[in-house]
């Protein structure tokens, strides 16, 4: 499908300082969902959501109330692998471009 709409997304949000990259993902996500190809710049901050350094986590703020938190002792994804997920669903088209 050679006319194909494409969505430019241009981001500037960093990794954990709010819900941008969920926002972000979710937005990618269901674009290329409904055919559109997606490229996205990261800027600033956001250059991080890429970085293989993040190491998956638990929410230590929660470990001691339960209640509070349903993820207890599970590691949380990165946002880099959030990005490969999606990288790797924009390969077969719509494309997705990434961009730092």
């Amino acid at each position: 499908m050679a006319n194909r709409k494409t969505l430019h997304i241009c981001v500037t949000a960093g990794p954990y300082g709010n819900e941008t990259p969920v926002s972000l993902f979710r937005l990618v996500d269901t674009a290329l969902g409904k055919g559109y190809n997606v490229n996205v710049l990261a800027y600033e901050d956001a250059v991080l959501l890429t970085s293989k350094a993040q190491a998956q986590h638990d929410d230590p703020i929660w470990k001691d109330r339960p209640e509070h938190h349903t993820d207890v002792g599970k590691a949380h994804n990165t946002t880099s692998e959030f990005v490969a997920l999606l990288l790797e669903k924009g390969k077969q088209g719509p494309n997705l471009s990434w961009y730092v």
